[in-house]
């Protein structure tokens, strides 16, 4: 497709269309889908005690649900790019408003569990048309701006899960584990609503072809990637035997789309996308700098609670200085982008690990009986702020090469490296709580530390690949 195409495409897609509201709309998902993690990982001991849910089956509530997103993101990316981003994104909202419904009222266990596989299948159907759209409806160095937007979200609704899950149950009683669901429904509903005006009814990009194949193994690579980190029970054989066959099916789906394309039949992947710098770089950045910042909150909460013995509100409102931080920081994020390029991507990154490995220093010098929220502010607001510079500018130089046409199957490999990262963070941190007292200050330490490294590793891929030598606009 030419650059001219996909300009003529771009104006139809967006004439007579607010893109505010339509930005508005399509980031009530993102939001969304990130709640339903870390709300539920706040609501998963009520759960417990009303449903009698077993061990395996309160993992099972938080594992199905990703791994049912990650199932669908290449295949609602492509899905986007054939027939129009806006109705796959319609169909996921309809279904994720609808399982949150069943979650709410769910009886029993078995019911909580299907529930959130069909939570899992409609977030990630609507996820991945938020960047795709965003792409399409914002051109070059204005993308900044909407990312960066983007970023705030997904930091401030990462630390609100907690905070809104604490209210939730303190004030719900027995109900109040179901309001953690239900009170999606409403935001669904009107995401929906709005979305069938506000959305652009773009045309199919000119994306045809199917390939099965590409995308069965995409999927059960990604699969053997995520499970072995999401069962809670750290790292086992079992465990690093499925990661190893996770590996092996990417390393054939690289194989079968190389061979495709060398044919000229269609690749669900099209390599073309990694012989560019962007995506490639972005994805890897990705993975690395949310493995590090989402399980630095399951690292707060239990450092909180079980290391130093606060209750389970007070650990939610620690991570509000975090929330702050980061929608502060979205605040400058496109003039900083247009002045700096993907270098802010190096700085925010630079701030999560400092920030984050200060906590791991403060909960070893701090005395316990002194440890207080206002000890952790600064540290949460530079973490916060750096999540901020991350998120929004790191997804929109990723995008920075990307092709109309290429939207959606771009918009899911960034959306799998999230929920990869997220899962491997999480993962480990969870080997290390296993292999060690969970109550000790020290454990916490290292674990504040890992989740530092992992952010840390990620601007030092931006600084060796001198990526912050492409501009805003993806143009060296």
């Amino acid at each position: 497709m030419t650059a001219s195409v996909t300009a003529s495409a771009h104006t139809a897609a967006t004439g007579g269309q607010h893109r505010g509201l339509a930005l508005t709309v399509l980031l009530i998902p993102a939001a969304l889908t990130l709640l339903s993690v870390t709300s539920v990982n706040v609501a998963l001991p009520s759960i417990r005690a009303a449903l009698g849910a077993s061990a395996v089956q309160q993992s099972l509530v938080l594992t199905t649900y990703a791994l049912a997103f990650a199932i669908v993101l290449l295949f609602a990316g492509r899905l986007g790019d054939q027939y129009g981003h806006k109705k796959v994104y319609l169909a996921g909202v309809a279904i994720f408003t609808l399982a949150s419904t069943w979650c709410g009222l769910a009886a029993d266990p078995g019911q909580l569990v299907a529930a959130r596989v069909l939570a899992g299948i409609g977030g990630g159907l609507a996820m991945t048309p938020v960047t795709a759209l965003i792409q399409l409806l914002y051109k070059g160095p204005e993308r900044a701006r909407p990312f960066g937007i983007m970023g705030a979200v997904f930091g401030a609704s990462s630390a609100a899960g907690p905070i809104l899950a604490g209210l939730l149950l303190h004030s719900g009683g027995d109900f109040g584990w179901r309001l953690t669901f239900l009170v999606n429904v409403p935001f669904g509903l009107l995401a929906g609503l709005f979305a069938l005006k506000a959305l652009p009814s773009a045309a199919p990009a000119g994306v045809r072809g199917n390939d099965p194949v590409g995308l069965l193994l995409f999927t059960a690579g990604l699969i053997g990637t995520i499970l072995p980190f999401s069962l809670g029970q750290g790292i086992t054989a079992l465990s690093l035997a499925v990661l190893a066959a996770g590996v092996v099916l990417f390393v054939l789906f690289a194989r079968w789309e190389l061979r495709r394309e060398q044919r000229g039949e269609f690749a669900v992947v099209p390599l073309r996308l990694f012989r560019q710098r962007a995506l490639p770089i972005g994805v890897v950045t990705t993975f690395l700098g949310f493995a590090g910042f989402t399980a630095s909150f399951l690292m707060l909460a239990l450092m909180w609670q079980d290391a130093l013995g606060h209750d389970g509100l007070s650990a939610g409102l620690l991570v509000l200085p975090f929330a702050l931080g980061s929608v502060a920081s979205a605040v400058f994020t496109q003039r900083l982008t247009r002045r700096f390029g993907t270098k802010v991507v190096t700085a925010g990154l630079t701030l999560i690990a400092a920030g984050l490995a200060v906590v791991g220093l403060l909960v070893l010098v701090v005395a316990p009986e002194n440890q207080t929220i206002l000890v952790m502010l600064v540290p949460l607001l530079v973490t916060g702020a750096g999540v901020g510079l991350f998120v929004g500018p790191n997804t929109n130089a990723s995008f920075a090469q990307t092709e109309g046409r290429d939207a959606g199957v771009a918009s899911a490999l960034v959306t799998a490296a999230q929920r990869a990262g997220t899962a491997v963070g999480i993962g480990i941190l969870s080997a290390i709580y296993a292999a060690a007292d969970i109550t000790s200050l020290t454990t916490q330490a290292v674990a504040a530390f890992m989740t530092a490294a992992f952010a840390g590793l990620a601007a030092l891929v931006m600084v060796v690949t001198r990526r912050s030598s492409l501009g805003a606009s993806g143009h060296r």
